[in-house]
C-alpha cells in the first residue's frame, strides 16, 4: 500500500479519494455505458448523454485528485497551504463528482447544475493557484544558484 502513497503526507486523502471516485464513477458508472455501447440499452438516449458526461467528469476529476496527491507534498510551500490546496481539490471533486452524480440520480441536475459547476470551478481554481505558487516558488528560487559551490576549471 505504501507504494500507492508514495510517500503523499497531506496528499494521502486526494489520492484515496481519487482512486474511490475512479472505482465508483469510472467503473461502476461505466458499466451500464458499455452495455449500451454493445447494443443491450438500459438507458434512454437521453440518459446515456447525461451519465456519459457524468463519467467523464468522475473519471477526470478521479486522476486530478490522484496526481494531485503524488504532487502537493513535494511542493515548497507552507503545510497550511498545501492542506488548503489539498483541501480544495477534494471538495471540487466531491462537487464535481460526487454531488453531479447524485444531481443526476435526483433528476435535479437541470435545476441545481449551475451551482455544482460554479463550485467545483472555484474550488479547483483555488487549489490550482496555490499549487502554482508552489511550482512557481521552485522553479525561481533566486538564491539556490547563489548557494551551489562554484567549481574551478584547471586545464591540463
Amino acid at each position: 500500500m505504501n507504494r500507492i502513497f508514495a510517500d503523499a503526507d497531506v496528499g494521502r486523502k486526494n489520492i484515496v479519494f481519487g482512486i474511490t471516485l475512479f472505482v465508483i464513477l469510472g467503473l461502476v458508472v461505466g458499466i451500464p455505458l458499455t452495455i449500451n455501447f454493445f447494443g443491450g440499452s438500459v438507458l434512454t438516449n437521453a440518459q446515456y448523454q447525461t451519465w456519459k458526461v457524468v463519467h467523464g467528469y468522475g473519471v477526470f476529476l478521479g486522476f486530478i485528485n490522484y496526481f494531485f496527491g503524488l504532487l502537493i507534498d513535494r511542493l515548497d510551500l507552507t503545510r497550511r497551504q498545501k492542506e488548503t490546496s489539498s483541501w480544495s481539490i477534494l471538495i471540487a471533486g466531491l462537487i464535481g463528482g460526487v454531488a453531479r452524480m447524485t444531481l443526476v440520480l435526483l433528476s435535479a441536475l437541470g435545476d441545481y447544475g449551475i451551482y455544482a459547476s460554479l463550485g467545483e470551478v472555484i474550488f479547483i481554481a483555488l487549489g490550482t493557484i496555490l499549487f502554482l505558487h508552489g511550482q512557481i516558488r521552485v522553479l525561481n528560487w533566486p538564491s539556490h544558484d547563489a548557494q551551489l559551490p562554484r567549481r574551478s576549471v584547471r586545464s591540463h
